[in-house]
């Protein structure tokens, strides 16, 4: 696979009132050409925040104070906003949250989509409308020409987020940022939208960074994991080897607070205590006073990412002080819940 984009050191911090707060410190990562990562993690882990800081969305008082994102031949976090808006939207698409706060209710969806394709495609009226209704029939929305001419308080909920889709994908970008983008639909329209995401990535060979707190949706679709808690990234690797044996005790309590349909007796354990705020940082390991298995060092000493084997890298003393340690303290553990 080549490699299409590059995430070092990333760090994104936000200057308030009360001092300094590292939304993301020190985030890296890869992503290849026409593969899917998903970076999860509980709210306000910085996962949105990562994903803005790629596209240049992060605004005062929020700043990139460190790191590079080489996406081809670029550094972004060089570039200025007018070079970065040219790349925003053709290359790199993004689709949000909620599409409705996303689209602008005064226009048609048509205008929205085609606005987008005759900025960066640098075609005439006709040509942008024709290629509008053809996204929307690709990404199976009846009566293309009908919603192309609606307004968004006119589709519904599913609707308006395969008309996000569409608009991201008008360009053929090469990298398309999906940010939480089933959380507000049903789950019947969830599995559509998944369905839909895989099969343009298929066709068009799109790389895709999906952003959720949902593991049935990363189990579903994705190549790569991303773990990312309090602003870093604590795991990462395969999606298979990481679900079948997660490493890092964070990765394990999401795994354990998630229900699974073939074991729907098993009672679901809660991950205890809640994310810190970027604003007061335990020191250390920052997963430490939730941790089950949290040593001494680990209040003392912050942990590195560590590669464990060959593109997988987890960040915890555990896995430094070896198997053995981390085997014990489970025994232990489990013994003291029984």
């Amino acid at each position: 696979m080549n490699l299409l984009l590059d995430v070092k050191g990333l760090k994104t911090y936000f200057y308030t009132e009360s001092g300094k707060i590292p939304a993301v410190d020190g985030v890296s990562f890869q992503v290849n050409k026409g593969e899917v990562v998903a970076i999860v993690g509980e709210s306000g882990c910085g996962k949105s925040i990562t994903s803005f800081s790629i596209m240049g969305l992060v605004k005062a008082p929020g700043k990139i104070v460190d790191g590079e994102i080489l996406f081809g031949n670029h550094d972004l976090t060089k570039m200025k906003n007018k070079e970065i808006r040219k790349l925003r939207g053709n290359e790199i698409s993004m689709i949000f949250q909620e599409p409705l706060s996303s689209l602008n209710p005064l226009f048609t969806v048509g205008f929205q989509i085609s606005e987008a394709i005759k900025l960066h495609q640098k075609v005439g009226r006709k040509e942008a409308r024709n290629k509008g209704i053809e996204m929307l029939r690709k990404v199976g929305i009846p009566r293309e020409e009908k919603v192309y001419d609606s307004y968004p308080h006119e589709l519904s909920g599913g609707m308006r987020q395969r008309v996000m889709i569409a608009m991201a994908l008008s360009c053929n970008p090469k990298l398309l940022i999906a940010d939480e983008p089933t959380t507000a639909l049903d789950v019947t329209i969830q599995a559509q939208i998944l369905q839909l995401m895989k099969k343009l990535r298929d066709e068009l060979d799109t790389a895709i960074i999906l952003i959720t707190h949902d593991l049935g949706v990363v189990a579903e679709m994705v190549d790569r994991v991303i773990v990312m808690y309090a602003g870093q990234v604590v795991e990462q690797g395969g999606v298979f080897e990481l679900f079948a044996d997660p490493k890092h005790p964070y990765t394990k309590g999401l795994m354990k607070s998630t229900p699974k349909i073939n074991e729907l007796k098993e009672e679901l354990q809660a991950i205890r205590g809640t994310v810190p705020t970027p604003s007061d940082m335990p020191k250390g390991c920052r997963f430490h006073p939730r941790c089950p298995y949290a040593m001494k060092k680990c209040i003392q000493q912050e942990p590195n990412l560590r590669e464990l084997k060959v593109n997988y890298q987890v960040r915890c003393w555990l896995h430094e002080e070896g198997e053995v340690v981390l085997n014990e303290l489970e025994e232990r553990t489990a013994i003291t819940r029984d």
